[in-house]
């Protein structure tokens, strides 16, 4: 039976990178200690009227669903250097499988473009599109309703089993490959992506919120100096990450 995938027994800070088609994916499990962090200023900033309205981020995304606001910028700084290590073991996997590395004394650069929360309710849905102006996106999921395990069961006895699952498609099908993965969320499933990697999210039906963050980052490479300060030697606005960065062309496996 066709489905999404489960991600709900994995343990808290368990990284598996996916690579379901060309694109790469990066699997994390977020600590619940931070999932807890994100819901109390979730709700928290929701009770603030004013406070909403002025982190609104809604005219900004594709989402038809009953709020996105952005992120308090000291509680994401405080959260990056979980979302920092995903990032970098993404970063470090991709150019791996290509059998490369940065060159030496040089490191990545990240900048946090934007973080928004993603609060969606029965019927609700995010039509398929991608993220711009950025080089990965994430998402990342806080809380789901509490009978949607009772919709899934019944959902799953279809031929084609989606209802609140997120999927991610590139390409077109193939006799001998995908091109689309469904996931089946859970709270504190977090995944990396390409931020042009086409995904969408399928609406439920159960009665509760179904709770996600999103961030937008832009990657760039920086050296080390003779004082052994950072500076950047190139930023992903310079050119497309991938293609952005000073490589060792010498394979891994020596």
């Amino acid at each position: 039976m066709a489905g999404g995938i489960d991600f709900s027994n994995s343990p808290e800070g368990q990284l598996s990178p996916l690579f379901p088609f060309a694109p790469m994916i990066m699997y994390s499990k977020l600590p619940m200690n931070l999932v807890r962090r994100l819901n109390k200023f979730v709700n928290k900033t929701i009770k603030d009227e004013k406070r909403v309205k002025q982190l609104d981020h809604s005219d900004n995304l594709v989402g038809k669903v009953t709020q996105e606001f952005l992120i308090d910028s000291k509680l994401l700084e405080e959260c990056m250097p979980v979302f920092n290590k995903v990032v970098a073991t993404y970063l470090d996997t991709d150019l791996q499988r290509s059998f490369k590395s940065l060159a030496q004394g040089t490191g990545y650069s990240l900048e946090y473009r934007s973080g928004w929360i993603v609060r969606q309710f029965a019927g609700e849905f995010n039509p398929v599109h991608i993220h711009t102006e950025c080089d990965l996106s994430c998402v990342g999921y806080l809380k789901l309703p509490p009978e949607i395990d009772k919709e899934w069961e019944e959902d799953y006895q279809d031929h084609y089993p989606c209802k609140g699952h997120i999927e991610f498609i590139h390409g077109q099908p193939g006799k001998l490959h995908v091109h689309s993965m469904k996931v089946k969320p859970s709270v504190g499933d977090f995944f990396v992506f390409p931020a042009d990697l086409m995904h969408t999210v399928y609406p439920f039906y159960s009665d509760g919120e179904r709770r996600s963050f999103s961030m937008n980052i832009s990657v760039g490479q920086t050296r080390e100096t003779e004082d052994g300060k950072q500076e950047t030697i190139r930023s992903s606005r310079e050119g497309h990450a991938a293609g952005a960065f000073s490589l060792n062309e010498k394979s891994l496996k020596k």
